[in-house]
């Protein structure tokens, strides 16, 4: 049996079974990994990072891609990581852990494409990285659930459904809030007017300050959905809102949605129609209903209740809440609204830390 532990991120990557678990997972693979994960939780950063490379170095080639031409694309990321760390313009910016930076530069928006870069290797230049990429990054995918809930360390939540990834950083930086996603999630995002929540794809970029929302990009359609539900978004072309200097808060090439409002992106024309909403389930936070009735019930049962039907961890102190009921039924609520209900009644707060929901508590009388 093969020792995991000592592995690094392009190991994984260049692993057969790692490799098979992300491109084309069994159940057996499945069961074997994600029980390594949970044994393993400290190497959970590394295991993102190589799944990240796996799945760009794959989407590069598709279907032709041999082991001979993976090991390679693996070894000449590595390598030009490890030459960033030598260039001083570079080295108080990018990551520690450089290898880990080597799928970073491949496979997000903080620096060069891997051609580009070796096109370019010859020529002096610099990489603008964003406060985010301060941060060390998350990946969260969902292959196989209906949906997932992933939570983000400012209270804001992503519901993403099956065939979707999201990617962020553990901390947000002090200027803005900003996520990657592929594919599709319903956003909720907690208010902060000075600090933007940006929603990336491949050619978009979606900007609130605090909403409800949806974003639509697979990869595959022809074009990028963006459904408001309450507040006031604004959608951009993403080559438009990155080539604009930052002078003004509204860029002219952007359009700014209200509730029940709705932008589609047709990428062929590489523009932004703004319309109502065609389809009012797309408005819905979960696609899955869950409803729940508490009749004078342990806080604990309705907290592991939770827990089950989001697929979340919520941590508190079982012994302070012993003597903690309550009564609820919750139908139409979103997360965030239980959590809150939850905690009024017994006089808590909480936190949203490392995608666990933290519960704070005196107790009860």
């Amino acid at each position: 049996m093969i020792n995991y532990r000592s592995h690094s991120v392009e190991e994984f990557a260049a692993d057969e079974m790692f490799r098979r678990w992300v491109t084309d997972p069994t159940p057996e693979l499945s069961f074997f990994w994600n029980r390594w994960t949970d044994e393993n939780p400290d190497k959970l950063h590394v295991i993102s990072l190589a799944r990240e490379l796996v799945l760009s170095v794959n989407s590069l080639y598709k279907d032709d891609l041999t082991d001979e031409m993976l090991r390679h694309e693996i070894e000449e990321i590595t390598r030009i990581a490890e030459e960033r760390k030598h260039n001083r313009r570079l080295g108080s910016y990018l990551p520690a852990i450089w290898k880990a930076a080597a799928a970073i530069l491949l496979v997000s928006g903080l620096g060069i494409s891997y051609y580009h870069v070796k096109q370019t290797e010859k020529q002096a230049f610099t990489i603008n990285l964003p406060e985010a990429g301060l941060s060390e990054m998350v990946v969260h995918t969902n292959d196989d659930l209906p949906e997932m809930t992933v939570l983000l360390s400012d209270k804001s939540v992503a519901t993403l459904s099956k065939g979707s990834s999201i990617r962020y950083p553990k901390k947000f930086g002090s200027k803005e809030r900003r996520v990657y996603l592929k594919g599709e999630a319903f956003f909720d995002v907690s208010k902060n007017e000075n600090q933007p929540f940006l929603v990336y794809t491949n050619e978009t970029v979606t900007k609130v300050l605090g909403t409800s929302f949806r974003v639509k990009a697979f990869d595959e359609e022809s074009t990028v959905l963006v459904a408001v539900k309450t507040g006031r978004v604004s959608v951009f072309p993403k080559k438009d809102y990155e080539d604009t200097e930052e002078a003004t808060a509204e860029r002219k090439s952007g359009i700014v949605l209200s509730p029940n409002e709705q932008a589609v992106f047709i990428r062929k024309e590489n523009r932004l129609e703004r319309g109502s909403v065609s389809r009012p389930e797309i408005l819905v936070e979960s696609i899955v209903r869950k409803d729940q009735i508490f009749d004078d019930k342990p806080v604990s049962e309705v907290l592991h209740d939770l827990q089950k039907i989001y697929g979340i961890q919520i941590r508190y102190d079982a012994g302070i809440l012993a003597q903690c009921r309550i009564n609820a039924q919750f139908g139409d609520e979103n997360l965030k609204q239980r959590i809150n209900a939850v905690c009024q009644a017994i006089g808590a707060t909480y936190e949203m830390i490392d995608g666990q929901v933290i519960i704070t508590s005196e107790g009860c009388i």
